[in-house]
């Protein structure tokens, strides 16, 4: 090797001994830059209706079943004795008449004439049936006093009532008054207990929305929620009113509309929301609440 070549080497391996030194430095100066830290999305309610507890439907227990009065055994009456029919009297056979004797008969020989049936006398008429006697035996109407120490069974009052007048009946008596429950209905603890219970299960989702630029924590959304039975939303969150909106933070308004949307969305089905208040008046079936960024 010439001594021009050891020279250029030389140089080469310094300098790049001072350009490594020099990365290695600025590697080292770097600083990790700090994460921003996300404050809590503020969920508050729009209305505040209150709630009137709903009670069960009460199950009163039937009143004391009474049975009708029985008597002692007794003896059936007497059946009344039964008529036997009489033959009807059959009429005597009316008696032909006689026939006239014959005429002489005269040289010429006439023709013979047929001979006329014998009309019966209409005075005598045949005898009309009578009448049999009705001889029917007047039925006791005198209570009979059982004398038979055999007869256990009871004997039929004439009660019209069927074999089971007694069912659904109790034998116990009724210590519940009969009053109807009054329905449930919205009130402020309610809505304050339902708006808590959303409040805390769209938390994370709010927290991982990103604020879009000074004065946008001032912008209020007032957003509908329409729910389901089971907690998942019937439609798309809507956007129904704004407040605190100025010429500063005017423009971050449809921004901060997308993050409150993605809030409900993502956190959706929600649990654990009465199922007795969904249906009434001012119930969660359709729900508003107030959304904004913190600050």
């Amino acid at each position: 090797m010439q001594r021009s070549e050891a020279i250029a080497l030389g140089v080469a391996l310094v300098g790049h001994a001072v350009l490594f030194g020099l990365l290695s430095m600025g590697f080292l100066a770097a600083r990790d830059p700090e994460t921003p830290k996300q404050a809590p999305i503020e969920v508050s309610l729009v209305d505040k209706v209150d709630l009137v507890a709903k009670a069960p439907q009460a199950v009163t227990p039937p009143a004391e079943s009474q049975a009708p009065e029985q008597g002692p055994p007794e003896d059936a009456a007497p059946a009344a004795p039964k008529e036997e029919p009489q033959p009807d009297p059959v009429p005597p056979k009316p008696q032909p008449k006689a026939a006239p004797p014959p005429k002489p008969a005269p040289n010429a020989v006439p023709e013979p004439k047929k001979p006329v049936a014998p009309t019966p006398d209409k005075s005598k008429k045949p005898p009309t049936r009578e009448a049999a006697p009705a001889s029917r035996a007047t039925p006791s109407h005198n209570r009979a006093t059982g004398t038979d120490t055999a007869s256990t069974k009871p004997r039929p009052r004439g009660s019209r009532l069927g074999d089971d007048f007694l069912k659904g009946l109790s034998d116990k008596p009724s210590t519940t008054k009969s009053v109807v429950p009054q329905a449930a209905v919205m009130s402020q603890q309610a809505a304050a207990d339902i708006g808590s219970a959303i409040r805390r299960q769209v938390q994370p989702c709010a927290d991982r929305q990103v604020q879009p630029g000074p004065g946008a924590e001032r912008i209020i959304v007032t957003i509908r929620l329409r729910l389901n039975r089971d907690g998942s939303l019937a439609g798309n969150p809507q956007v129904v009113g704004h407040s605190g909106v100025d010429a500063e933070n005017g423009r971050y308004q449809d921004r901060v509309d997308d993050n409150a949307i993605a809030t409900f969305k993502g956190c959706a089905p929600l649990r654990g929301l009465p199922a007795e208040l969904y249906d009434v008046p001012n119930g969660w079936s359709n729900f508003s609440l107030r959304y904004k960024l913190p600050g």
